[in-house]
């Protein structure tokens, strides 16, 4: 198995280090630096605890979040969290969303106090100070990323993007800070992430990597509507021969990892990173989970028919109970995958009008896996808004559970398309999360405005 697939390894000795003093480094904590930093295996201790944070997120909870802010899921269970959040009704006292909000910004302190302390480390050498910092970077700028999706109006929801974004917290302090507009925090995310491509190394056992860069940089230029460069990066990813499609569309494997990760994470048993996506979405092991797939996200796949591989992932009905994660007990988590930067790459060429013929072979490359060769494929002749729909068709598809849905709805909504989620407007009050409460006690800082979509 080649080790260019890169994932947040979720069990690197975190039981050595969970009494670590470089673990009590979070915000309020009067730790002196100088004592608890003393040599780069310190840095590299702290700069593990940033990865196994941004885990313990993106084990499932933030794809979650997103799917029951869209309209791929159904109406939860009994958990009065995931309702908030599907109503679109989260207060200041909503467990779920302030205790992400406050993971997103232990990771990025925690990326602050390593990149602000080289200099107590004597036996650093160059090298590892650029990876350190450029490590410590990314995560940073998938966090601020993470939360200014959930917390705030999305990019281009004013003209200027000067609409509040959120805190932008590039250096350790923790003294009280407005939010940033969301312009000036997709700037520095995009600069976190430049920086993260030009100083990783190409391989890194099992942490971030240039092509991980490249993968985040492609996302986020997509959602920023910077086709041509989210197009560019993309084609790098799917061009370089590193990850290959796999075969049983399976993603989310078991004691392997799948050939089209770019990034992710590794679960193993009892670390319990899976368990968000086990223990609220498996259907095999109960009659009625607390979520499962919406009404309209089963007729969307109907449409399909059953030469449709993926109409394996859902059983249909009311509540279409999802089937993507049975007899798992735990799994990998993809974050970053090939089939994305195929679907991705497909849509933005669209969007530019330019290489037509690559985005119809990357929609081909899709369909063929899961109608077979040869079946359903989308006409040479396709036009740019034919292969644009067919793009977005299979996004929905292929991302279905994985938390990407909402955020091209929000996008979509931003260019002027009369955009309905769940019956309600894409920009109605409560499609943004509210903030954690600590906020709630800064003067001057704006909460999001709260009432529900009705």
């Amino acid at each position: 198995m080649k080790m260019k697939h890169l994932l947040l390894f979720a069990g690197i000795a975190m039981t050595a280090i969970s009494c670590d003093r470089l673990l009590e480094f979070e915000p309020g904590d009067v730790i002196l630096a100088e004592d608890a930093i003393q040599d780069t295996d310190d840095l590299q201790r702290l700069l593990v605890s940033t990865y196994d944070v941004l885990a313990n997120l993106y084990g499932g909870r933030v794809q979650i979040i997103n799917e029951l802010r869209g309209p791929n899921f159904g109406a939860p269970d009994n958990s009065l969290d995931f309702t908030a959040v599907y109503n679109r009704e989260t207060t200041f006292f909503t467990g779920i969303n302030g205790g992400a909000y406050t993971d997103f910004y232990y990771a990025i302190y925690r990326s602050n106090v390593l990149i602000e302390n080289f200099q107590f480390v004597t036996d650093l050498t160059a090298a590892d100070e650029l990876r350190l910092e450029a490590e410590a970077r990314f995560v940073r700028a998938i966090c601020h990323w993470g939360a200014v999706k959930i917390y705030a109006r999305p990019y281009g929801y004013t003209p200027d993007n000067s609409h509040p974004g959120v805190p932008l917290r590039l250096k350790s302090s923790q003294d009280p800070l407005p939010r940033a507009p969301v312009g000036a925090v997709y700037a520095a995310i995009v600069e976190d992430l430049n920086f993260a491509l030009l100083n990783l190394p190409s391989t890194n056992g099992v942490y971030a990597t240039q092509h991980a860069a490249r993968a985040y940089l492609a996302q986020v230029h997509f959602l920023m509507g910077d086709y041509a460069l989210a197009a560019t990066y993309a084609s790098s990813i799917i061009e370089s021969g590193d990850f290959t499609l796999d075969e049983d569309l399976d993603r989310f494997e078991t004691d392997m990892i799948n050939t089209e990760t770019i990034f992710g994470i590794i679960s193993q048993p009892n670390d319990f990173r899976s368990s968000w996506f086990r223990d609220n979405l498996r259907s095999d092991n109960t009659s009625s989970p607390q979520l499962a797939f919406s009404e309209d996200f089963a007729f969307f796949m109907s449409l399909s028919g059953a030469g449709d591989a993926r109409s394996q992932w859902y059983t249909p009905g009311t509540r279409a109970l999802c089937n993507r994660f049975n007899n798992k007990e735990y799994f990998n988590i993809p974050l970053a995958h090939l089939t994305l930067m195929h679907l991705i790459r497909a849509e933005a060429l669209a969007e530019t009008g330019l290489e037509l013929p690559t985005a119809i072979d990357d929609i081909n490359a899709i369909r063929d896996r899961a109608y077979g060769p040869g079946n359903f494929v989308l006409s040479e002749s396709a036009t740019a808004e034919e292969i644009r729909d067919a793009a977005r068709e299979e996004f929905r598809k292929e991302t279905a559970g994985e938390g990407h849905w909402t955020d091209q709805l929000l996008r979509r909504g931003t260019m002027g398309e009369d955009i309905l989620i769940r019956d309600a407007s894409w920009d109605c009050p409560g499609m943004s999360l509210q903030f954690s409460n600590s906020e709630n006690t800064v003067d001057g800082f704006v909460l999001n405005e709260e009432g529900g979509c009705l």
